[in-house]
């Protein structure tokens, strides 16, 4: 991937969140160690099209993963878990996506649309999944991962699963509950997404 503008933005808007964490924790990190750790994964990290969905997943997760990279004996899993936690409940996070309604119209149409283009998908790092809709709920069945593959790249596997938190946090400000049976980080066969509207529970 290219170190773009969009690339540099996340340790911006992040950092305040990432840090402040750590420094309740008790760490300190070199943000100069981070960033660089954090540069040097996006540049290694084969890119997607400029118009796929997920490139901000990807970046998310070359964020949080750069801080275990630049300190593997200091970022425990607890530790990464609070961390994920902290980005997902961020200001700058919770503004984006309460301004989204995961039944939109147009949302809904995007996923249609995303799921049948990603089963054409070649690229490493992008997703592919299926997507069916129905009155009151939606399903998305996951069998690739671009977070999973950026895992396995940088030998941190293992730290993928606390990143799928994140839906659920990510889908609550949408105004909709997320069901989920098994995952692809935690040695399922597939993510199976139940997406239902709040008020009426599937």
């Amino acid at each position: 991937m290219k170190f773009d503008l969009t690339a540099r933005l996340f340790p911006l808007i992040f950092d305040k969140y990432a840090y402040s964490l750590f420094k309740r924790e008790g760490f300190s990190l070199s943000k100069k160690q981070v960033h660089k750790e954090y540069k040097a994964m996006i540049i290694r990290t084969p890119a997607l099209p400029k118009d796929n969905p997920f490139i901000g997943n990807v970046l998310m997760g070359c964020y949080a993963l750069s801080f275990y990279k630049a300190y593997p004996d200091m970022i425990s899993d607890e530790l990464f878990h609070k961390l994920i936690l902290a980005l997902c409940s961020s200001k700058p996070m919770v503004n984006a996506h309460k301004k989204e309604d995961a039944f939109d119209e147009k949302t809904l149409l995007q996923k249609d649309k995303g799921a049948f283009l990603s089963q054409k998908s070649d690229d490493e790092m992008d997703w592919r999944y299926s997507f069916q809709r129905e009155k009151d709920h939606y399903d998305l069945i996951y069998t690739r991962c671009g977070l999973c593959q950026l895992g396995k790249r940088e030998n941190c596997f293992h730290l993928i699963r606390y990143l799928c938190e994140a839906d659920f946090i990510t889908y609550d400000l949408m105004g909709a509950d997320l069901k989920r049976t098994q995952t692809l980080a935690s040695g399922g066969t597939c993510c199976d997404f139940r997406v239902s509207r709040k008020d009426k529970k599937i």
